[in-house]
């Protein structure tokens, strides 16, 4: 099909997204059928979801972190399957509720950029959003500028815990959306982060405990955040214990004695992701809340890696004091002995589809401790992740394969991919969109 006509089945998929109409699945669908990148869909649906964000409802644009999730996830599954997460994604977002106009363009500055920093933090902490927006979207369209904006994104939404900091969830997802697309149309992607950041339900305690304590103690953050050994076995065990003290004064000083012990602020954030993870697993059912705390672990960790600036240690308390609960146990049960590889990864399937969680989580613990293949796991839990409707597990199985694939290439700690083997196995089973678009998925 000639370009300008997959432009045009492009365009259409917008609409159909910006105007919450269901056909932007067969939009999309025919889309793909015409040889459209996976990610021109994306940056198509992300347009409709952008521009017709509801500000008037300052809810959360879940929308934009689950479909940069799902960009995220193209690059682990097999090249046939890569329309799979994009059209899920694009029937959740679909569905939600927006403002039945586009938004007017956003006023844009330009000036000195360390005066703008100041000035987008003190916007946000005013509940100035135009302030805010402009600020920002002046920002971050600008190659050498962009970093410090992000630097201010996250830094701002670490300030503020409300929702249970998802707004740090939101910006870090969205930003790697944006940057999926290679930052074209940042502005217009990013804005209903910006507006959310300023706009949503704000919760500054548990960043003023952390002055508090940091106050207390004087503590030199720059010498801190710099440099750092990798968790031993002792430094692992810290941290697990981190999450599971009585009050959010001992869960920071925890964190600061590990600091100054030297363990890498970098590492005790893996650290805390794999805790998150032990959690999922011993948990019951289907738990979005022990999943929100590792998603939210999971962002922390990308702001210590993305930022070098000393507040970055922010993320690293704040996601401490997220995961704080008490300790779970529930003991696992061995799986039944597999002969090799592809027989471990048929049976997980097997797991998978008759609903069966705690073996699930079992089996992919097994198939790691024998050293089997990373890459088709990861092939195999995103698959898994993707067949059911997004809407039916409102995306956590999205996000979650996304965050879990991120973190078990990061630590390799078998705890990660056994929660999202958990979470599966647990989600409300709905595969008839995914069979009805098998004929896409032929080799």
């Amino acid at each position: 099909m000639a370009v300008a006509g997959l432009s045009s089945l492009l365009t259409e998929v917008e609409a159909a997204v910006g105007a919450s109409r269901p056909d932007a699945v067969d939009a999309s669908v025919k889309a793909f059928r015409a040889n459209a990148p996976p990610l021109e869909v994306i940056r198509a649906a992300a347009r409709g979801v952008a521009t017709h964000y509801d500000r008037a409802s300052r809810a959360a644009p879940r929308s934009l972190a689950i479909l940069g999730a799902a960009a995220n996830l193209i690059s682990v599954m097999q090249p046939r399957f890569h329309a799979l997460p994009v059209l899920q994604v694009v029937s959740y977002v679909a569905s939600e509720k927006k403002a039945s106009t586009p938004a007017k363009p956003p006023l844009v500055v330009s000036g000195e950029v360390t005066h703008l920093g100041r000035s987008f933090l003190f916007a946000v902490r005013a509940g100035d959003v135009v302030e805010a927006e402009s600020i920002f979207l002046g920002m971050v369209d600008e190659g050498w500028e962009r970093k410090m904006a992000g630097d201010l994104l996250f830094r701002a939404a670490l300030e503020d815990m409300g929702e249970g900091g998802r707004k740090l969830f939101l910006a870090v997802k969205s930003w790697q959306l944006a940057r999926s697309l290679g930052f074209k149309e940042a502005r217009t992607i990013l804005r209903p982060v910006v507006d959310y950041l300023v706009n949503g339900p704000r919760d500054r305690t548990a960043y003023e405990s952390i002055l508090r304590v940091l106050g207390k103690e004087w503590v030199d953050l720059d010498a801190l955040a710099s440099g750092g050994r990798p968790l031993d076995d002792e430094g692992r065990a810290k941290v697990l214990a981190v999450t599971s003290v009585a009050s959010e004064s001992a869960c920071i000083e925890a964190i600061l004695a590990l600091l100054r012990e030297g363990y890498a602020a970098t590492s005790i954030a893996e650290g805390l992701a794999v805790d998150a993870a032990r959690r999922i697993v011993a948990s019951p059912g289907y738990d979005a809340e022990a999943a929100r705390r590792l998603l939210f672990a999971h962002a922390s960790r990308f702001v210590l890696a993305f930022s070098r600036t000393n507040e970055r240690l922010y993320a690293l308390f704040q996601a401490g004091l997220r995961l704080r609960s008490p300790e779970p146990s529930a003991p696992l049960a061995p799986p039944a002995s597999a002969a090799s590889e592809g027989e471990e990864l048929c049976h997980l399937a097997g797991e998978f589809d008759a609903r069966k969680p705690r073996e699930a989580a079992a089996r992919v613990r097994a198939y790691v401790a024998r050293g089997y293949s990373t890459s088709r796991m990861l092939d195999v839990l995103a698959n898994y992740a993707c067949r059911d409707a997004a809407r039916a597990n409102d995306g956590f199985n999205v996000l979650l394969a996304d965050a879990c694939t991120a973190e078990f290439l990061a630590v390799k700690a078998p705890a990660v991919p056994m929660a999202l083997a958990k979470m599966i196995a647990a989600s409300p089973k709905d595969q008839a969109a995914y069979e009805s678009w098998a004929p896409l998925f032929s080799p």
